[in-house]
C-alpha cells in the first residue's frame, strides 16, 4: 500500500472508525497505528491471515462507503485549505495565531 492510500485510509479510520464493527476496529487500529501486518496478527492471534485479510478488506470498504455518504474528511480538507487561504489575508499576527489554533484542532 502506497503512502498516500495509508494517509486516506488513517483519515477515515479517524473520522468513521468507532463505526465499524469491534472486529474491524481492532484489526485497522493495529494495522494504521500500530504497523502490524495482516500476517503478523494472524501469528498473534492465533488466526488464519485471510480472516484478518478479509476483516482488513472489509473494513476499509466500510470506510469509504462512510465517507461517500457523509463527505466528512472531504469537507474537512476544504475548510482546512480555505482557512489556510485566509490566513494570508490577515493583518495581525495575533488572528493569524488564533487561526492557526483553530486550523490545528480540524
Amino acid at each position: 500500500m502506497q503512502i498516500q492510500e495509508l494517509n486516506s485510509y488513517t483519515k477515515l479510520f479517524d473520522a468513521y472508525g468507532k463505526l465499524l464493527s469491534n472486529k474491524q476496529y481492532e484489526v485497522m487500529d493495529k494495522f494504521l497505528n500500530m504497523d502490524i501486518s495482516a500476517s503478523e496478527m494472524a501469528e498473534l492471534e492465533n488466526g488464519s491471515r485471510q480472516a484478518i485479510h478479509d476483516a482488513l478488506t472489509k473494513a476499509k470498504k466500510q470506510l469509504v462507503e462512510f465517507e461517500e455518504k457523509c463527505h466528512f474528511v472531504e469537507n474537512n480538507e476544504l475548510l482546512r485549505k480555505k482557512l489556510i487561504e485566509l490566513k494570508t489575508h490577515l493583518d495581525s499576527k495575533e488572528q493569524a495565531e488564533e487561526l492557526d489554533s483553530i486550523i490545528s484542532n480540524l
